[in-house]
Formats: C-alpha cells, sequence, structure tokens
C-alpha cells in the first residue's frame, strides 16, 4: 500500500503549519500541505453536501463545522485522482507526532486486514477488540464505539469512494459522523495507543468561525439541532456492531461502557480499573 500524508491548514496560520512541518521533518515523513476550506467558502463541487437546492446552509452544521467537513471531503475526493496513492494519511494541524509514526504508516501499509479508515490519534472511552501488536507497544483494534475527533486518520481510496459517494445535506458534523460507519458502510479500525494526539492548542481557529468553539455553544443548544435515529437506525447500529464484536462482545462493551461513566464520576482510580478491562481478544 502506498500512503501519502496530508496536513489541513489554514493561510493565515503560518505557525501551525510551521509547527507541524517540524514535527514532519523530525519523523522522516513527507506531506503536501492542503488549503483548509474556510467556513461557507464551499467549493462548487461539494455544495450538494452543505447547501439545499436555493443556496442555503445546512440548518445542522455551524460555518465552521461545514468548512471542516468540506475539507476532508476535498481531500477523500483528492485521493481517487492521485494514482500514485492507496491511501491518504489525513492531519489537522494542531497535532502532535509519537517518535514511531513512520513505523505506525509502514506497518498498516504491509497489513493484510480489510479496512477503509483507520484512527491515529484517538484514544477510547470503550471496550475494544484488540486484534494484536501492529508494531512495539502499539494494538491495531476495532472499536465498540468509535470515538470523537479526526486530528489524525488514514484513509483508504475504497473508504474515500464511500465516504463521497452521497452527496447529501449532512445531519452531523464530521467528527460525530464518522462515528457511525454503518450509515455509510466503513470498516474502522484504530490504534491504541495512538501515535498521534489532537487538540493541543487551546483554540481552533476554524471551529472559531462558530459558536461551538470554546465549549460557547450551550448543551441544549447542540441538542436541539442534532437528529436523533430512529429504530431503524437504531437496529442497523446493533446489527453492525453485533457482526463486528459478536453478540457476547457487545453485550460486554455496553456494561463496561457503563460501569466505566459510573466509575469516572467516582474516581479517577475507579476509571483507570474499569478501562483496564476495556481490551476483548479479537482475530488476529
Amino acid at each position: 500500500m502506498r500512503i501519502g500524508v496530508a496536513l489541513i491548514n489554514l493561510g493565515k496560520d503560518r505557525d501551525r503549519l510551521a509547527h507541524m512541518a517540524q514535527q514532519f521533518a523530525q519523523a522522516g515523513i513527507a506531506f503536501e500541505r492542503f488549503e483548509a476550506v474556510y467556513g461557507l467558502a464551499v467549493p462548487d463541487s461539494l455544495r450538494p453536501w452543505f447547501f439545499d437546492l436555493a443556496g442555503q446552509p445546512t440548518p445542522h452544521l455551524k460555518p465552521g463545522e461545514i468548512g471542516v467537513y468540506a475539507s476532508h471531503l476535498a481531500l477523500h475526493r483528492q485521493l481517487l485522482h492521485r494514482p500514485e496513492f492507496d491511501a491518504l494519511v489525513v492531519f489537522e494541524d494542531d497535532c502532535e507526532i509519537a517518535p514511531d509514526f513512520a513505523d505506525v504508516l509502514k506497518a498498516l501499509a504491509a497489513s493484510a486486514r480489510n479496512f477503509d479508515i483507520v484512527r491515529l490519534s484517538n484514544p477510547t472511552k470503550a471496550a475494544y477488540l484488540d486484534h494484536g501488536a501492529l508494531v512495539a507497544g502499539r494494538h491495531l483494534v476495532t472499536y465498540a464505539r468509535v470515538p470523537n475527533n479526526m486530528g489524525c486518520y488514514l484513509i483508504t481510496r475504497a473508504g474515500a469512494l464511500k465516504t463521497t459517494a452521497s452527496p447529501s445535506l449532512r445531519r452531523y458534523a464530521i467528527d460525530e459522523d464518522f462515528r457511525r460507519p454503518w450509515e455509510i458502510g466503513i470498516e474502522t479500525l484504530g490504534v491504541l495507543p495512538p501515535p498521534a494526539r489532537a487538540n493541543i492548542f487551546e483554540t481552533s481557529s476554524i471551529d472559531a468561525m462558530g459558536d461551538r468553539a470554546l465549549g460557547r455553544e450551550g448543551f441544549m443548544t447542540k441538542l436541539k439541532r442534532r437528529h436523533r435515529p430512529g429504530p431503524v437506525a437504531l437496529m442497523r447500529q446493533w446489527r453492525w456492531q453485533c457482526a463486528r464484536l459478536g453478540f457476547g462482545g457487545y453485550v460486554r462493551a455496553i456494561l463496561l461502557s457503563g460501569l466505566w461513566s459510573v466509575a469516572k464520576r467516582l474516581s479517577p482510580r475507579a476509571a483507570e480499573r474499569v478501562a483496564s478491562h476495556f481490551a476483548m481478544p479479537g482475530r488476529p
């Protein structure tokens, strides 16, 4: 598998570009900068995902969320027209890269396992299937609940075909949309511990375009504009998770998730004890 690396970056954020370029140089990773979509300035080819026929933006997303989502989708479409690459690692510009990141990419390139997306900057707060060591100290996993954040991930050509195949108005921000792999059929894996850390800066230039930034949007406001899945969608989710975790793994994951939610309110030590049981034996 031939893997390219792309960095989403706004032109005004030169300090972030310098920060990421220094890390890539230290890791020996070549990258290409991609100019981030700024808010509602979405390319015509991507407007059906975010604007209705009257030209009005989807009411479910803030301008910053639209810009972020459009930036990622533009890179997915770009991958489909880059025959020199089979997959692309997408970085946002507020990440920290582990020294063995290049080794992780080499191991993923040589992996025979089927995947569309591999999350590379996501710790997990739920149980997962452990498929064994990818490189020393890092394991390839299947999440019981896909974690949030799109700071850094690998997407294959097959994955990009799926994410760009349905030009319909988006109801969720990209980090929430991609937590629902059953909706578009994207096979999602992760690496734990993750070889990159996201959101290392206090502010996000792109998110700052809307009141989503820095927690300014209240919980009830966010809840009102979120789509609530119906019973058909919930059944699709259940079938998807059971197919990948097994029924027993699915039940165990639900129980551990609930127990962890209670434990973290009691004490950090209690939460850590529950989290130590998150790893479930997976298929090698």
